[in-house]
């Protein structure tokens, strides 16, 4: 007799923009082409990455008021489509700050098994400082997964959880490839920064003020920053202070960043913290070397130091400014770091990665 599909609901803010969003999505496609049936539950009503399975938007049930009456209305549909659909595992990639909302989702609305993905070394995103608060959320959760090993021991040591598991954000070599090859209009050579340019967490001003003294100027190659956020404008005052509005362009947000990521000379990291960063496995897949900051966490578990990359000491803008310099100078070192990059990133290929998801799942 066939067994009946698996059936799995994936929570998130939305298909668009973030890390964690690009890995629901891949996530979603890996385990529908292994026959799982995959539902996206998302909070706000915005879709752009491709995804595989069925949505439940939730973004178009919330009206302008946004008031207690609406959200209290918007989690008595979830509970019910939930308990319609009658799914094997949930898995949430959401922040979680409210800790009365989270509270009552974990205890009133999720009544399958439920999965939780940390996706920040600042855990103040996922959890209450309180520890006996965060149990009211976590305790009945079927596992936690930490998107880096560093993560994964913060979680253990901090709040003493067991049930926690490290698995890496997962690459298709095939889109990327498919995707680095679209046209862009930048005819210099350049080191790229991006990312959400918000709450100081990126620090793109440690990177243009390494930029301009940097060699790489001397050797006509510019800086390129791709993204969008309330630093922007505080990011552009800092570029005109310089003097540098010829040398360092900025780009708003865009969906296939792989164009840029494949044309540039290196990607710089010059975040205060970060999960497991897309944007390092990101560059290395589309053969273009990286240097970063080595913050927590995910840069030490990605770059193989003077191998693919430099990894540099942390939040140390002398050190950050050496590193661009011997990028630069350097052309064995460099030669090197960017004949290694593909090769070095093989392990996050999504079919393996999806395996450990499967593993965990105890899905065979």
């Amino acid at each position: 007799m066939e067994q009946p599909k698996r059936k799995i609901a994936l929570v998130g803010n939305t298909l668009s923009s973030g890390g964690a969003e690009k890995a629901q999505a891949r996530l979603s496609i890996f385990l529908d082409s292994k026959g799982i049936e995959v539902h996206h539950i998302l909070v706000t009503d915005k879709i752009t990455y491709p995804y595989a399975g069925k949505v439940f938007n939730m973004g178009r049930l919330k009206n302008q008021s946004n008031d207690l009456f609406n959200k209290l209305k918007r989690l008595s549909a979830l509970r019910k489509y939930l308990k319609q659909e009658k799914f094997d595992y949930i898995i949430d990639f959401r922040v979680k700050k409210n800790f009365l909302q989270e509270n009552l989702i974990a205890n009133w609305v999720y009544k399958a098994p439920y999965i939780m993905s940390i996706r920040s070394f600042n855990t103040d995103y996922y959890f209450p400082k309180q520890k006996a608060k965060a149990s009211r959320i976590y305790r009945k959760s079927y596992g936690i997964v930490a998107v880096s090993k560093a993560l994964q021991k913060k979680i253990e040591t901090e709040f003493g959880y067991q049930n926690v598991h490290t698995i890496y954000n997962g690459l298709d070599f095939d889109e990327i490839n498919t995707l680095a090859e679209a046209p862009h209009n930048l005819t210099f050579p350049y080191i790229l920064g991006i990312g959400r340019m918000q709450s100081g967490i990126k620090q793109f001003d440690h990177l243009i003020e390494a930029f301009h003294d940097a060699a790489a100027r001397q050797k006509g190659i510019h800086l390129v920053l791709v993204g969008e956020g309330e630093d922007l404008s505080k990011y552009k005052e800092l570029v005109a202070r310089l003097k540098l509005e010829s040398e360092v362009h900025f780009i708003p947000f865009v969906e296939n960043p792989f164009p840029y990521f494949k044309n540039a000379y290196v990607t710089a990291l010059t975040s205060k913290f970060e999960g497991f960063p897309n944007v390092l496995i990101e560059s290395l897949a589309s053969g273009t070397p990286v240097m970063a900051y080595d913050c927590e966490s995910g840069p030490s578990e990605i770059i193989e130091h003077e191998e693919n990359g430099l990894l540099i000491a942390n939040q140390d803008k002398g050190a950050l400014l050496e590193a661009m310099d011997r990028l630069v100078m350097d052309s064995e070192l460099y030669d090197r770091c960017k004949a290694q990059a593909r090769q070095s990133v093989d392990s996050f290929a999504m079919e393996a990665i999806g395996q450990e998801w499967l593993r965990l799942l105890n899905i065979s």
